[in-house]
């Protein structure tokens, strides 16, 4: 009896000991190790409740996300094991856990329409000057202090509005020096060319900033994670005078991105517990163009030969990469708009102007 008990204490202290690494996703050996028998998920699924302050209303529903906890348990083992190198993207038992793809999916994956709004049309300008020779054999943004923190979009699909905050954030940093955290929520609200919290495209959000002559601050207009009204009175602290969009090629990414952050739409299909490691594609389609989720490119860089761009995500600091994901570069031999179609089409903000309102 007393082995027996032992036995029992050392196991609910290796859960625990594991449930407060679940966001930094053990490796698959150990995962393995809870799932084993329903009694062991069972208390893994208690453990992850707390740590992600999950409740449930009903008996009913938490027996639901239970056996969806089961069945996401069992992939990200079948996943992990597949691996082929320590550099490949790895999965873990995130807050998305008790989630099934069908509701992550329509949660946070909406398909994008590629189409730019005639609002924006005059606006927006190709960009063909490229020029690849003596760049920096790696950028990072964040290292500048051109990135502000990740946001976590909640249950309102405004992953567009956060790109395109984040690449006026990123211009505005470095032409005038100053990190000012701007208003996703009032593209939200006030960008009628996009769907707000059900989805929307940078290209008319840029647009839109041009011809109201600015965007408030996050501070003057927060975040609410749902859809509102439009302040007409909103500040209008920093602007920008056009908008340009790349042409698809590695070069011409890796020349913009030398120089500032770029938004780009990507398929994030596969991505829902994603931990960290060099994406590569694995869920994607490489001759397509469909796009589920809107970002931002605050970097490159390699790692043991393999190239990566660094995108900052708005899904919060808890998944990925503290909020980040690392998805495999120069590959167009193999991917024609990149990987996961990231090079389909990419956006950038020109000339920013700070009021003299802040």
């Amino acid at each position: 009896m007393m082995m027996f008990q032992m036995t029992k204490l050392f196991v609910s202290f290796f859960i625990l000991i594991f449930i407060t690494c679940l966001s930094f996703a053990l490796p698959n050996d150990q995962l393995n190790k809870f799932s084993s028998s329903d009694e062991q998920v069972l208390q893994l699924f208690k453990l992850w409740q707390i740590e992600h302050g999950r409740e449930y209303g009903t008996t009913k529903e938490k027996e639901k996300r239970l056996e969806i906890f089961k069945s996401n348990l069992k992939y990200i083992n079948e996943m992990n094991a597949k691996r082929k190198s320590p550099l490949q993207h790895r999965l873990s038992l995130n807050k998305f856990a008790d989630m099934s793809p069908e509701e992550f999916s329509k949660t946070y994956l909406q398909e994008i329409e590629m189409q730019i709004s005639s609002k924006s049309d005059d606006r927006k300008h190709e960009d063909n000057d490229n020029d690849t020779e003596n760049l920096p054999a790696s950028v990072d943004w964040r290292e500048e202090g051109a990135v502000t923190d990740v946001r976590d979009q909640g249950d309102c699909q405004s992953h567009w509005a956060f790109s395109v905050t984040g690449a006026i954030e990123g211009l505005n940093k470095i032409v005038t020096g100053n990190l000012i955290n701007l208003s996703a929520q009032e593209l939200v609200d006030c960008d009628h060319a996009s769907n707000g919290c059900a989805g929307g495209y940078y290209f008319n959000a840029f647009g839109w900033v041009i011809n109201n002559g600015g965007i408030d601050t996050e501070a003057n207009y927060p975040y609410i994670a749902k859809n509102g009204t439009c302040k007409v009175n909103a500040n209008k602290v920093v602007s920008i005078g056009n908008l340009y969009v790349l042409d698809g090629t590695e070069e011409a990414f890796l020349d913009r991105v030398s120089k500032q952050p770029v938004s780009v739409s990507l398929d994030a299909t596969g991505l829902q517990f994603y931990a960290g490691g060099v994406y590569g594609g694995e869920y994607c389609t490489k001759d397509s163009r469909f796009a589920t989720l809107v970002a931002l490119i605050v970097g490159y860089d390699s790692v043991d030969g393999e190239d990566y761009w660094i995108v900052k995500n708005s899904w919060g600091k808890d998944w990925g990469e503290k909020g980040y994901l690392y998805i495999k570069r120069n590959v167009i031999k193999e991917w024609p708009y990149g990987v996961c179609a990231i090079n389909a089409a990419g956006g950038y903000p020109i000339t920013t102007v700070l009021s003299s309102s802040i």
